[in-house]
C-alpha cells in the first residue's frame, strides 16, 4: 500500500514540475506530528570550487580579526576624543597629517527644529576618507559606502556605536549615519549623482538596513530603510528591455523613473535588491515586499548568464535559503551560489570566489579577479552573508565550513604585518596604527615587477598616497564578530546569528567544521545557566540540561551546527521540521548534487556524475532530468547520465535534476551547460 501511495505522489509531483508549480512541502508526511525526534544522517550539498580548496591551508594560522576590528575602531574613531571640529589636510607627502583619520562635520547654522526625512540630517555627523590620506574627501565629501560600513563593522565586532565614549563624552555614531539619507531620491546612497551606479545607490542602503537591524530604536531609521525599499519596489516595472524584464543596466534614476545606460558598462542590482525587500518584509510583514524579493529571485533563477558584480550578488543565496526555510519558497540555493563561486560573470570577467595561489600565497576563499587580484572588502563581506545562510540550509554546513576555514587563514595577506615590506606598496608602517588594523584594499598576483603584492587602486589609479583602505577594512568586524578559535587547531566556531540581519535569531547557532581525516573532540564553551545543545545537521540532542563547557565530537571532514536551547526542551517533529517552543530549529531534507561546472560543454560522451541522499528511513525513488523544457529522463534515480544528443540540439541549456523521496521530500539542482 505504501508503494502505491508513493507512486501516486510521484505522478502528482511530476505533473506539478511539468506545469511549473511548487510541490507541496513535506508531501504525505506534512500532516504527521511526533512528540520525539530521532537522530538522522547528515544530508549534504556541495559547492564544486570549495571541493578543490585545501583541507587545511598549507600556511594555516588563526588570525584574530576581532582584536583587529577593535583596534581599527579606535584608530578610525579616535578623532572623537577632541570635541572641536578640525578640518583634515591629508598632505600626501606628510604622514603626520593623515591622523586623526576621521573628522567632525558640523552644520554652520543648525535649526532648532527639523525633520530629517524632509530637510535631511542637520546635526553633527562625521567623515572618513576612503583610503588613509585620501584628500579627495576635502572636495567631494565622505563616502557613505565607507562611513556606514565602518559603523556596521564595528557593531558586528561587539562595539556599541550608539553610545560610545571618547574624551569623557558619549557619541551616537549610528544616528550620525542618517546624514547619508538623500531627501530627493529617498535613498541612503553614496556621494555623486543618483542613478549612475546600482552599486553606489543600493549597497549603502543595504548597509544602512543591516545597521538598523542592530539599532532599531534610532528615530527615523526605520522610515529611511522602508523609503528606500519602496523606491526600488516602484522601480522594478521599469527594468525592461525590448518589452521583457531585464536588469542589464548600470543604474536607475528613481526620480526620472528611468534605467541608466553608459556604453557597455553594466552593474546588475542582483541579490542586493532581493535583500532590501526581504528586510522590509521582515520589518513590516507587508506582502508587497515579499513579492518584490521573490520577483528578483525569480528573474535571477531563469537568467541565462552569470550576473555577478561586486558584492551585490552575495545576497542572492542567503535570501533564497532564508525564504525557503522561513516562508516556504523552493529556490535552488546552489544555483545562486554558482554565481559567486564560478568564474563566468558576464559583466566582470573572472570575478568570483578564488582558488589556488596569487604570487605564491594561497587565496582559496578570497574574492576577486581570477588569477589576478583578490580584494579584502569583498572577501570579508561575503563571509558575513554566507555564514548565516547555513542556519537556513544546513546541507551546506560542510562546504561553508571549509570555505570559512580557508578564508580566515588566507585573508591575513591583506594585513601589512603578514607580508614583507618588499611585497606591499607602503614602504613603512603608519605611526598612528601600531597594530596594523587598517588593511590593504587588495593583493595582486603580479604588479610592477613584483610577484605577490599587497596593494590597491588608490595609488595605481587615483593618484593617492596610500592603498590602506577604510572602505575595505570595515568588514573586518564581521569576521571578528563571527569566528573564534576552539581548543583544536583548525576547527573554528562560527556564530551564525551575529551577521544574520533580519533573521530567525531566537536561539544561538554555531557552525563547527572538522577538516581532519579523523573525528575530533572539541570543547564547546557554553553558558553558565543550564541549557540543551542540539545539532541541526543530524537532528541529534548532543547535550541535555548541562551548564558550562561540554565536549563535542565532530566526525571527520564534517560539521555540526549547534543550537543552544533552553534546558529540558520539548522537541517536536511536525511534518519535516523539528520545533522547540514553536520555533523551527531543523528541517529534514533530501539532496542531489551533480559534478559539473557552470557552462561546462557536454556531448553524448560526457558522463555526468550524480549523487543523492535522503534522511534516515527514507530513500530517493524518482529522478527527473531536463534541459530547459526538454525532459531527457524520468524514472529510477541514476548515479550517472549521458546526454541524449538526438533530443538536444547544440545550444545553451539549464540542466535541471529533480529527485523525489518515498516520503515526499524533493530537491533540485540547476546547472547552466552548453551542449555541443
Amino acid at each position: 500500500m505504501r508503494k502505491i501511495v508513493s507512486f501516486i505522489f510521484i505522478l502528482i509531483s511530476v505533473f506539478a514540475l511539468t506545469a511549473g508549480c511548487a510541490l507541496p512541502q513535506g508531501g504525505s508526511a506534512a500532516k504527521r506530528s511526533y512528540s520525539y525526534v530521532e537522530a538522522d544522517v547528515a544530508v549534504g550539498k556541495s559547492i564544486k570550487k570549495v571541493e578543490s580548496f585545501a583541507d587545511i591551508p598549507r600556511n594555516y594560522s588563526y588570525f584574530d580579526y576581532e582584536a583587529k576590528a577593535k583596534a581599527l575602531d579606535n584608530v578610525v574613531f579616535g578623532f572623537a576624543a577632541e570635541e572641536k571640529a578640525i578640518a583634515p589636510s591629508y598632505d600626501p607627502y606628510d604622514q603626520s597629517t593623515w591622523t586623526p583619520v576621521g573628522f567632525w562635520v558640523d552644520q554652520q547654522r543648525p535649526p532648532e527644529k527639523y525633520e530629517p526625512l524632509v530637510t535631511g540630517y542637520l546635526k553633527r555627523s562625521f567623515g572618513l576618507p576612503t583610503y588613509i590620506g585620501d584628500n579627495r574627501v576635502q572636495s567631494s565629501g565622505p563616502e557613505p559606502i565607507t562611513t556606514i560600513s565602518m559603523v556596521l563593522g564595528s557593531s558586528f565586532a561587539g562595539i556599541d556605536k550608539s553610545d560610545q565614549v571618547f574624551g569623557g563624552k558619549s557619541y551616537d555614531f549610528v544616528e550620525m549615519t542618517l546624514k547619508s539619507y538623500d531627501t530627493g531620491s529617498k535613498l541612503v546612497k553614496n556621494i555623486g549623482v543618483q542613478g549612475q551606479s546600482f552599486w553606489y545607490d543600493i549597497f549603502p542602503q543595504i548597509m544602512f538596513a543591516r545597521l538598523y537591524y542592530i539599532y532599531d530604536s534610532v528615530p527615523y531609521m526605520k522610515e529611511m530603510v522602508l523609503n528606500g525599499a519602496d523606491e526600488w519596489l516602484e522601480a522594478l516595472p521599469y527594468f525592461v528591455k525590448d518589452g521583457k524584464e531585464n536588469y542589464e543596466f548600470v543604474g536607475y534614476n528613481v526620480v526620472l523613473e528611468s534605467p541608466t545606460t553608459v556604453g557597455d558598462h553594466i552593474e546588475p542590482p542582483n541579490g542586493g535588491l532581493a535583500f532590501l525587500f526581504y528586510s522590509a518584509y521582515g520589518m513590516t510583514g507587508e506582502k508587497k515586499y515579499f513579492d518584490g524579493a521573490k520577483r528578483v529571485l525569480d528573474y535571477l533563477v531563469t537568467y541565462p548568464k552569470n550576473p555577478n558584480y561586486e558584492a551585490m550578488t552575495d545576497y542572492a543565496p542567503f535570501v533564497a535559503a532564508a525564504m525557503n526555510a522561513r516562508y516556504g519558497t523552493d529556490y535552488d540555493v546552489g544555483f545562486f551560489l554558482d554565481y559567486l563561486f564560478e568564474g563566468d560573470s558576464a559583466f566582470r570577467a573572472g570575478w568570483s570566489v578564488l582558488s589556488g595561489d596569487l604570487g605564491g600565497y594561497p587565496v582559496d576563499g578570497l574574492v576577486g579577479q581570477s588569477g589576478d587580484y583578490a580584494f579584502s572588502m569583498n572577501s570579508f563581506h561575503l563571509a558575513s552573508v554566507l555564514a548565516p545562510m547555513v542556519k537556513y540550509d544546513v546541507r551546506y554546513a560542510d562546504a561553508i565550513g571549509k570555505y570559512l576555514l580557508n578564508l580566515v587563514s588566507n585573508a591575513k595577506i591583506f594585513f601589512a604585518e603578514n607580508v614583507p615590506l618588499s611585497h606591499q606598496t607602503m614602504t613603512d608602517y603608519l605611526a598612528f596604527d601600531q597594530k596594523g588594523a587598517v588593511c590593504y584594499e587588495g593583493f595582486r598576483n603580479y604588479y610592477n615587477g613584483v610577484s605577490g603584492l599587497a596593494m590597491g587602486d588608490a595609488t595605481a589609479m587615483f593618484g593617492q598616497p596610500s592603498d590602506l583602505s577604510l572602505y575595505s577594512s570595515a568588514f573586518i568586524g564581521a569576521l571578528g564578530g563571527m569566528v573564534e578559535e576552539t581548543d583544536v587547531k583548525g576547527i573554528l566556531k562560527t556564530d551564525l546569528n551575529n551577521t544574520d540581519s533580519f533573521g530567525a535569531n531566537e536561539y544561538e547557532n554555531y557552525l563547527l567544521y572538522n577538516p581532519y581525516e579523523v573525528a575530533k573532540t572539541v570543547r564547546f564553551a557554553g553558558k553558565d545557566d543550564r541549557y540543551d545543545l542540539f545539532d541541526s545537521v543530524t537532528k541529534k540532542i548532543v547535550a541535555r540540561n548541562v551548564k558550562g563547557s561540554v565536549n563535542i565530537s565532530i566526525p571527520a571532514r564534517s560539521s555540526v551546527v549547534l543550537v543552544v536551547l533552553p534546558a529540558e526542551s520539548d522537541y517536536i517533529r511536525a511534518g519535516n521540521e523539528v520545533k522547540v517552543g514553536g520555533k523551527t530549529v531543523a528541517r529534514y531534507q533530501a539532496a542531489v548534487n551533480v559534478d559539473l561546472s557552470s557552462r561546462q560543454e557536454l556531448n553524448s560522451s560526457s558522463r555526468i556524475n550524480i549523487n543523492y541522499s535522503a534522511p534516515k528511513n527514507d530513500e530517493v525513488i524518482f529522478m527527473r532530468i531536463a534541459f530547459d523544457d526538454v525532459v531527457a529522463y524520468e524514472g529510477a534515480p541514476l548515479n550517472e547520465y549521458y546526454p541524449d544528443k538526438s533530443i538536444l540540439p547544440d545550444t545553451d541549456y539549464t540542466m535541471k535534476i529533480t529527485i523525489v523521496t518515498e516520503n515526499g521530500l524533493t530537491d533540485t539542482t540547476n546547472k547552466r551547460v552548453v551542449v555541443r
